[in-house]
């Protein structure tokens, strides 16, 4: 597979594209496959969690046709740490000596504890998203990745970043081979967790750019600790933060309606798995259970292509 990058005119952050000769692949969504922090080890939630990340990290590896691999954040517990990374690292490795594209968002746990020293090794271990922000194409797919750590940034990047991202998505209006556009980032704008709350600067910042945008169609997040699907102005959400931290509990009073209804309430560990086509795509959430070591399809749900022939 074969990745080339492309600048926008005045934008630092890169556009990749990496093209096959299928007509359809699969794309692998997966967050929160940080260890739990001591403390969290305390918690009633707390449960295998290192053993389901390692699962899903190999579940992933056996994947067939897979295109990319896209991580919506806290690769690991606290990212200024080496030793925090060595747990993802051969599968890091895996995916680069297979020549599959490895992009993330940054998590709130990816600047722990020490910032600067962090970024260092996300840098180092996560090459291909080494900018705050950037655009990846795989066959008719657009993945917008996002920095949602407000709080780590300066105002004017924040500006930055809404501008780019606006303008971004217009690039993928006007591109015929583009039939999808997937925005991800770490903070999810709407959650029912009863542990993290939906955050007002993703919706204030982002959600009116993806409102907008008739090919975008997702928008994935992490930092819930669960898995959630909701659907607002015609779009999708995701949450997806079953990759290996300690589960939350729903809130008492939800925010928004979950189209996941099942009894878990969405506490289980997971990635997803999305199937490819110029007119469809098609999205499995894998449950893994680590007790037992054995792999299911816990939801499935299809989001189609609107533009007709274009």
């Amino acid at each position: 597979m074969r990745l080339r990058i492309l600048l926008l005119a005045f934008v630092m952050p890169a556009i990749s594209m990496a093209q096959t000769g299928s007509t359809q692949s699969v794309l692998i969504f997966v967050s929160d496959t940080q260890s739990p922090l001591p403390f969290e080890r305390l918690y009633p939630n707390y449960s295998d969690n290192e053993r389901a990340t390692q699962m899903i990290l190999a579940d992933i590896l056996d994947e067939k046709n897979v295109e990319a691999v896209i991580h919506a954040g806290d690769i690991t517990g606290y990212g200024s740490s080496r030793k925090q990374w060595l747990p993802v690292l051969p599968f890091l490795d895996t995916l680069h000596s297979r020549r599959i594209p490895f992009v993330s968002a940054k998590g709130n746990h990816d600047y722990y504890f020490l910032p600067s020293e962090a970024m260092k090794f996300f840098k180092k271990y996560v090459p291909e998203s080494s900018s705050d922000y950037s655009m990846h194409q795989f066959g008719p797919v657009a993945i917008v990745i996002l920095n949602s750590n407000f709080d780590r940034l300066k105002k004017s990047e924040i500006a930055a970043e809404e501008s780019w991202y606006s303008y971004a998505l217009k690039t993928c209006e006007s591109d015929t081979a583009i039939r999808f556009v997937i925005s991800v980032d770490h903070h999810p704008p709407h959650t029912n967790s009863a542990a993290v709350s939906g955050s007002n600067d993703v919706r204030k910042y982002f959600l009116p750019a993806f409102f907008s945008s008739r090919k975008s169609v997702l928008f994935v997040s992490g930092h819930a600790h669960r898995f959630e699907h909701f659907q607002l102005n015609g779009k999708d959400f995701l949450v997806i933060g079953g990759g290996g931290g300690v589960f939350q509990d729903e809130r008492s009073k939800p925010v928004e309606k979950d189209l996941y209804t099942g009894s878990d309430q969405g506490k289980f560990f997971h990635y997803v798995r999305c199937i490819t086509s110029s007119d469809s795509l098609i999205f499995q959430v894998i449950r893994v259970i680590p007790k037992s070591g054995l792999t299911e399809s816990a939801y499935t749900f299809t989001l189609r292509n609107q533009e007709g022939s274009n």
